[in-house]
């Protein structure tokens, strides 16, 4: 198994950049065609959420789709694909951002009853206790 790096993901999903997205391309094809499987991180999602938002200006519906996209790729691995399809549907139905529904259910499977946020976003969530 190999990991990816968020630049890497990006750019094999983007092809933004012809040169790095060939190379991201190259590396991800040869693997597949070898059988490799590949280790996408939480970090790495939430880093690729947060580009995909500030920097390519997708839309909510968008990364979401994009979320469901990489999830649902046979190539890729994640730590708790359970966890992430959950952070999807909540990102769906509220207003917060995918990392924060990610950080209530990490500390919710960690034992915490509650997850204490000055985020008025996940005031619908039941992982949190607004302060």
């Amino acid at each position: 198994m190999k990991g990816l790096d968020a630049n890497v993901l990006l750019r094999y999903l983007i092809q933004d950049d012809q040169q790095q997205w060939q190379k991201a391309a190259a590396y991800i094809n040869s693997g597949i065609e070898s059988g490799e499987i590949f280790f996408i991180n939480s970090i790495v999602l939430c880093e690729c959420v947060w580009v995909l938002q500030r920097a390519y200006k997708l839309s909510r519906d968008e990364v979401v789709l994009a979320l469901e996209q990489i999830l649902s790729g046979s190539q890729f691995q994640f730590e708790d694909k359970a966890i992430l399809h959950g952070c999807i549907q909540q990102m769906k139905a509220g207003s917060a951002d995918f990392a924060d529904y990610l950080l209530g259910k990490l500390n919710q499977q960690a034992g915490c009853t509650e997850t204490a946020t000055f985020d008025c976003k996940l005031r619908a969530s039941g992982n949190f206790k607004l302060l």
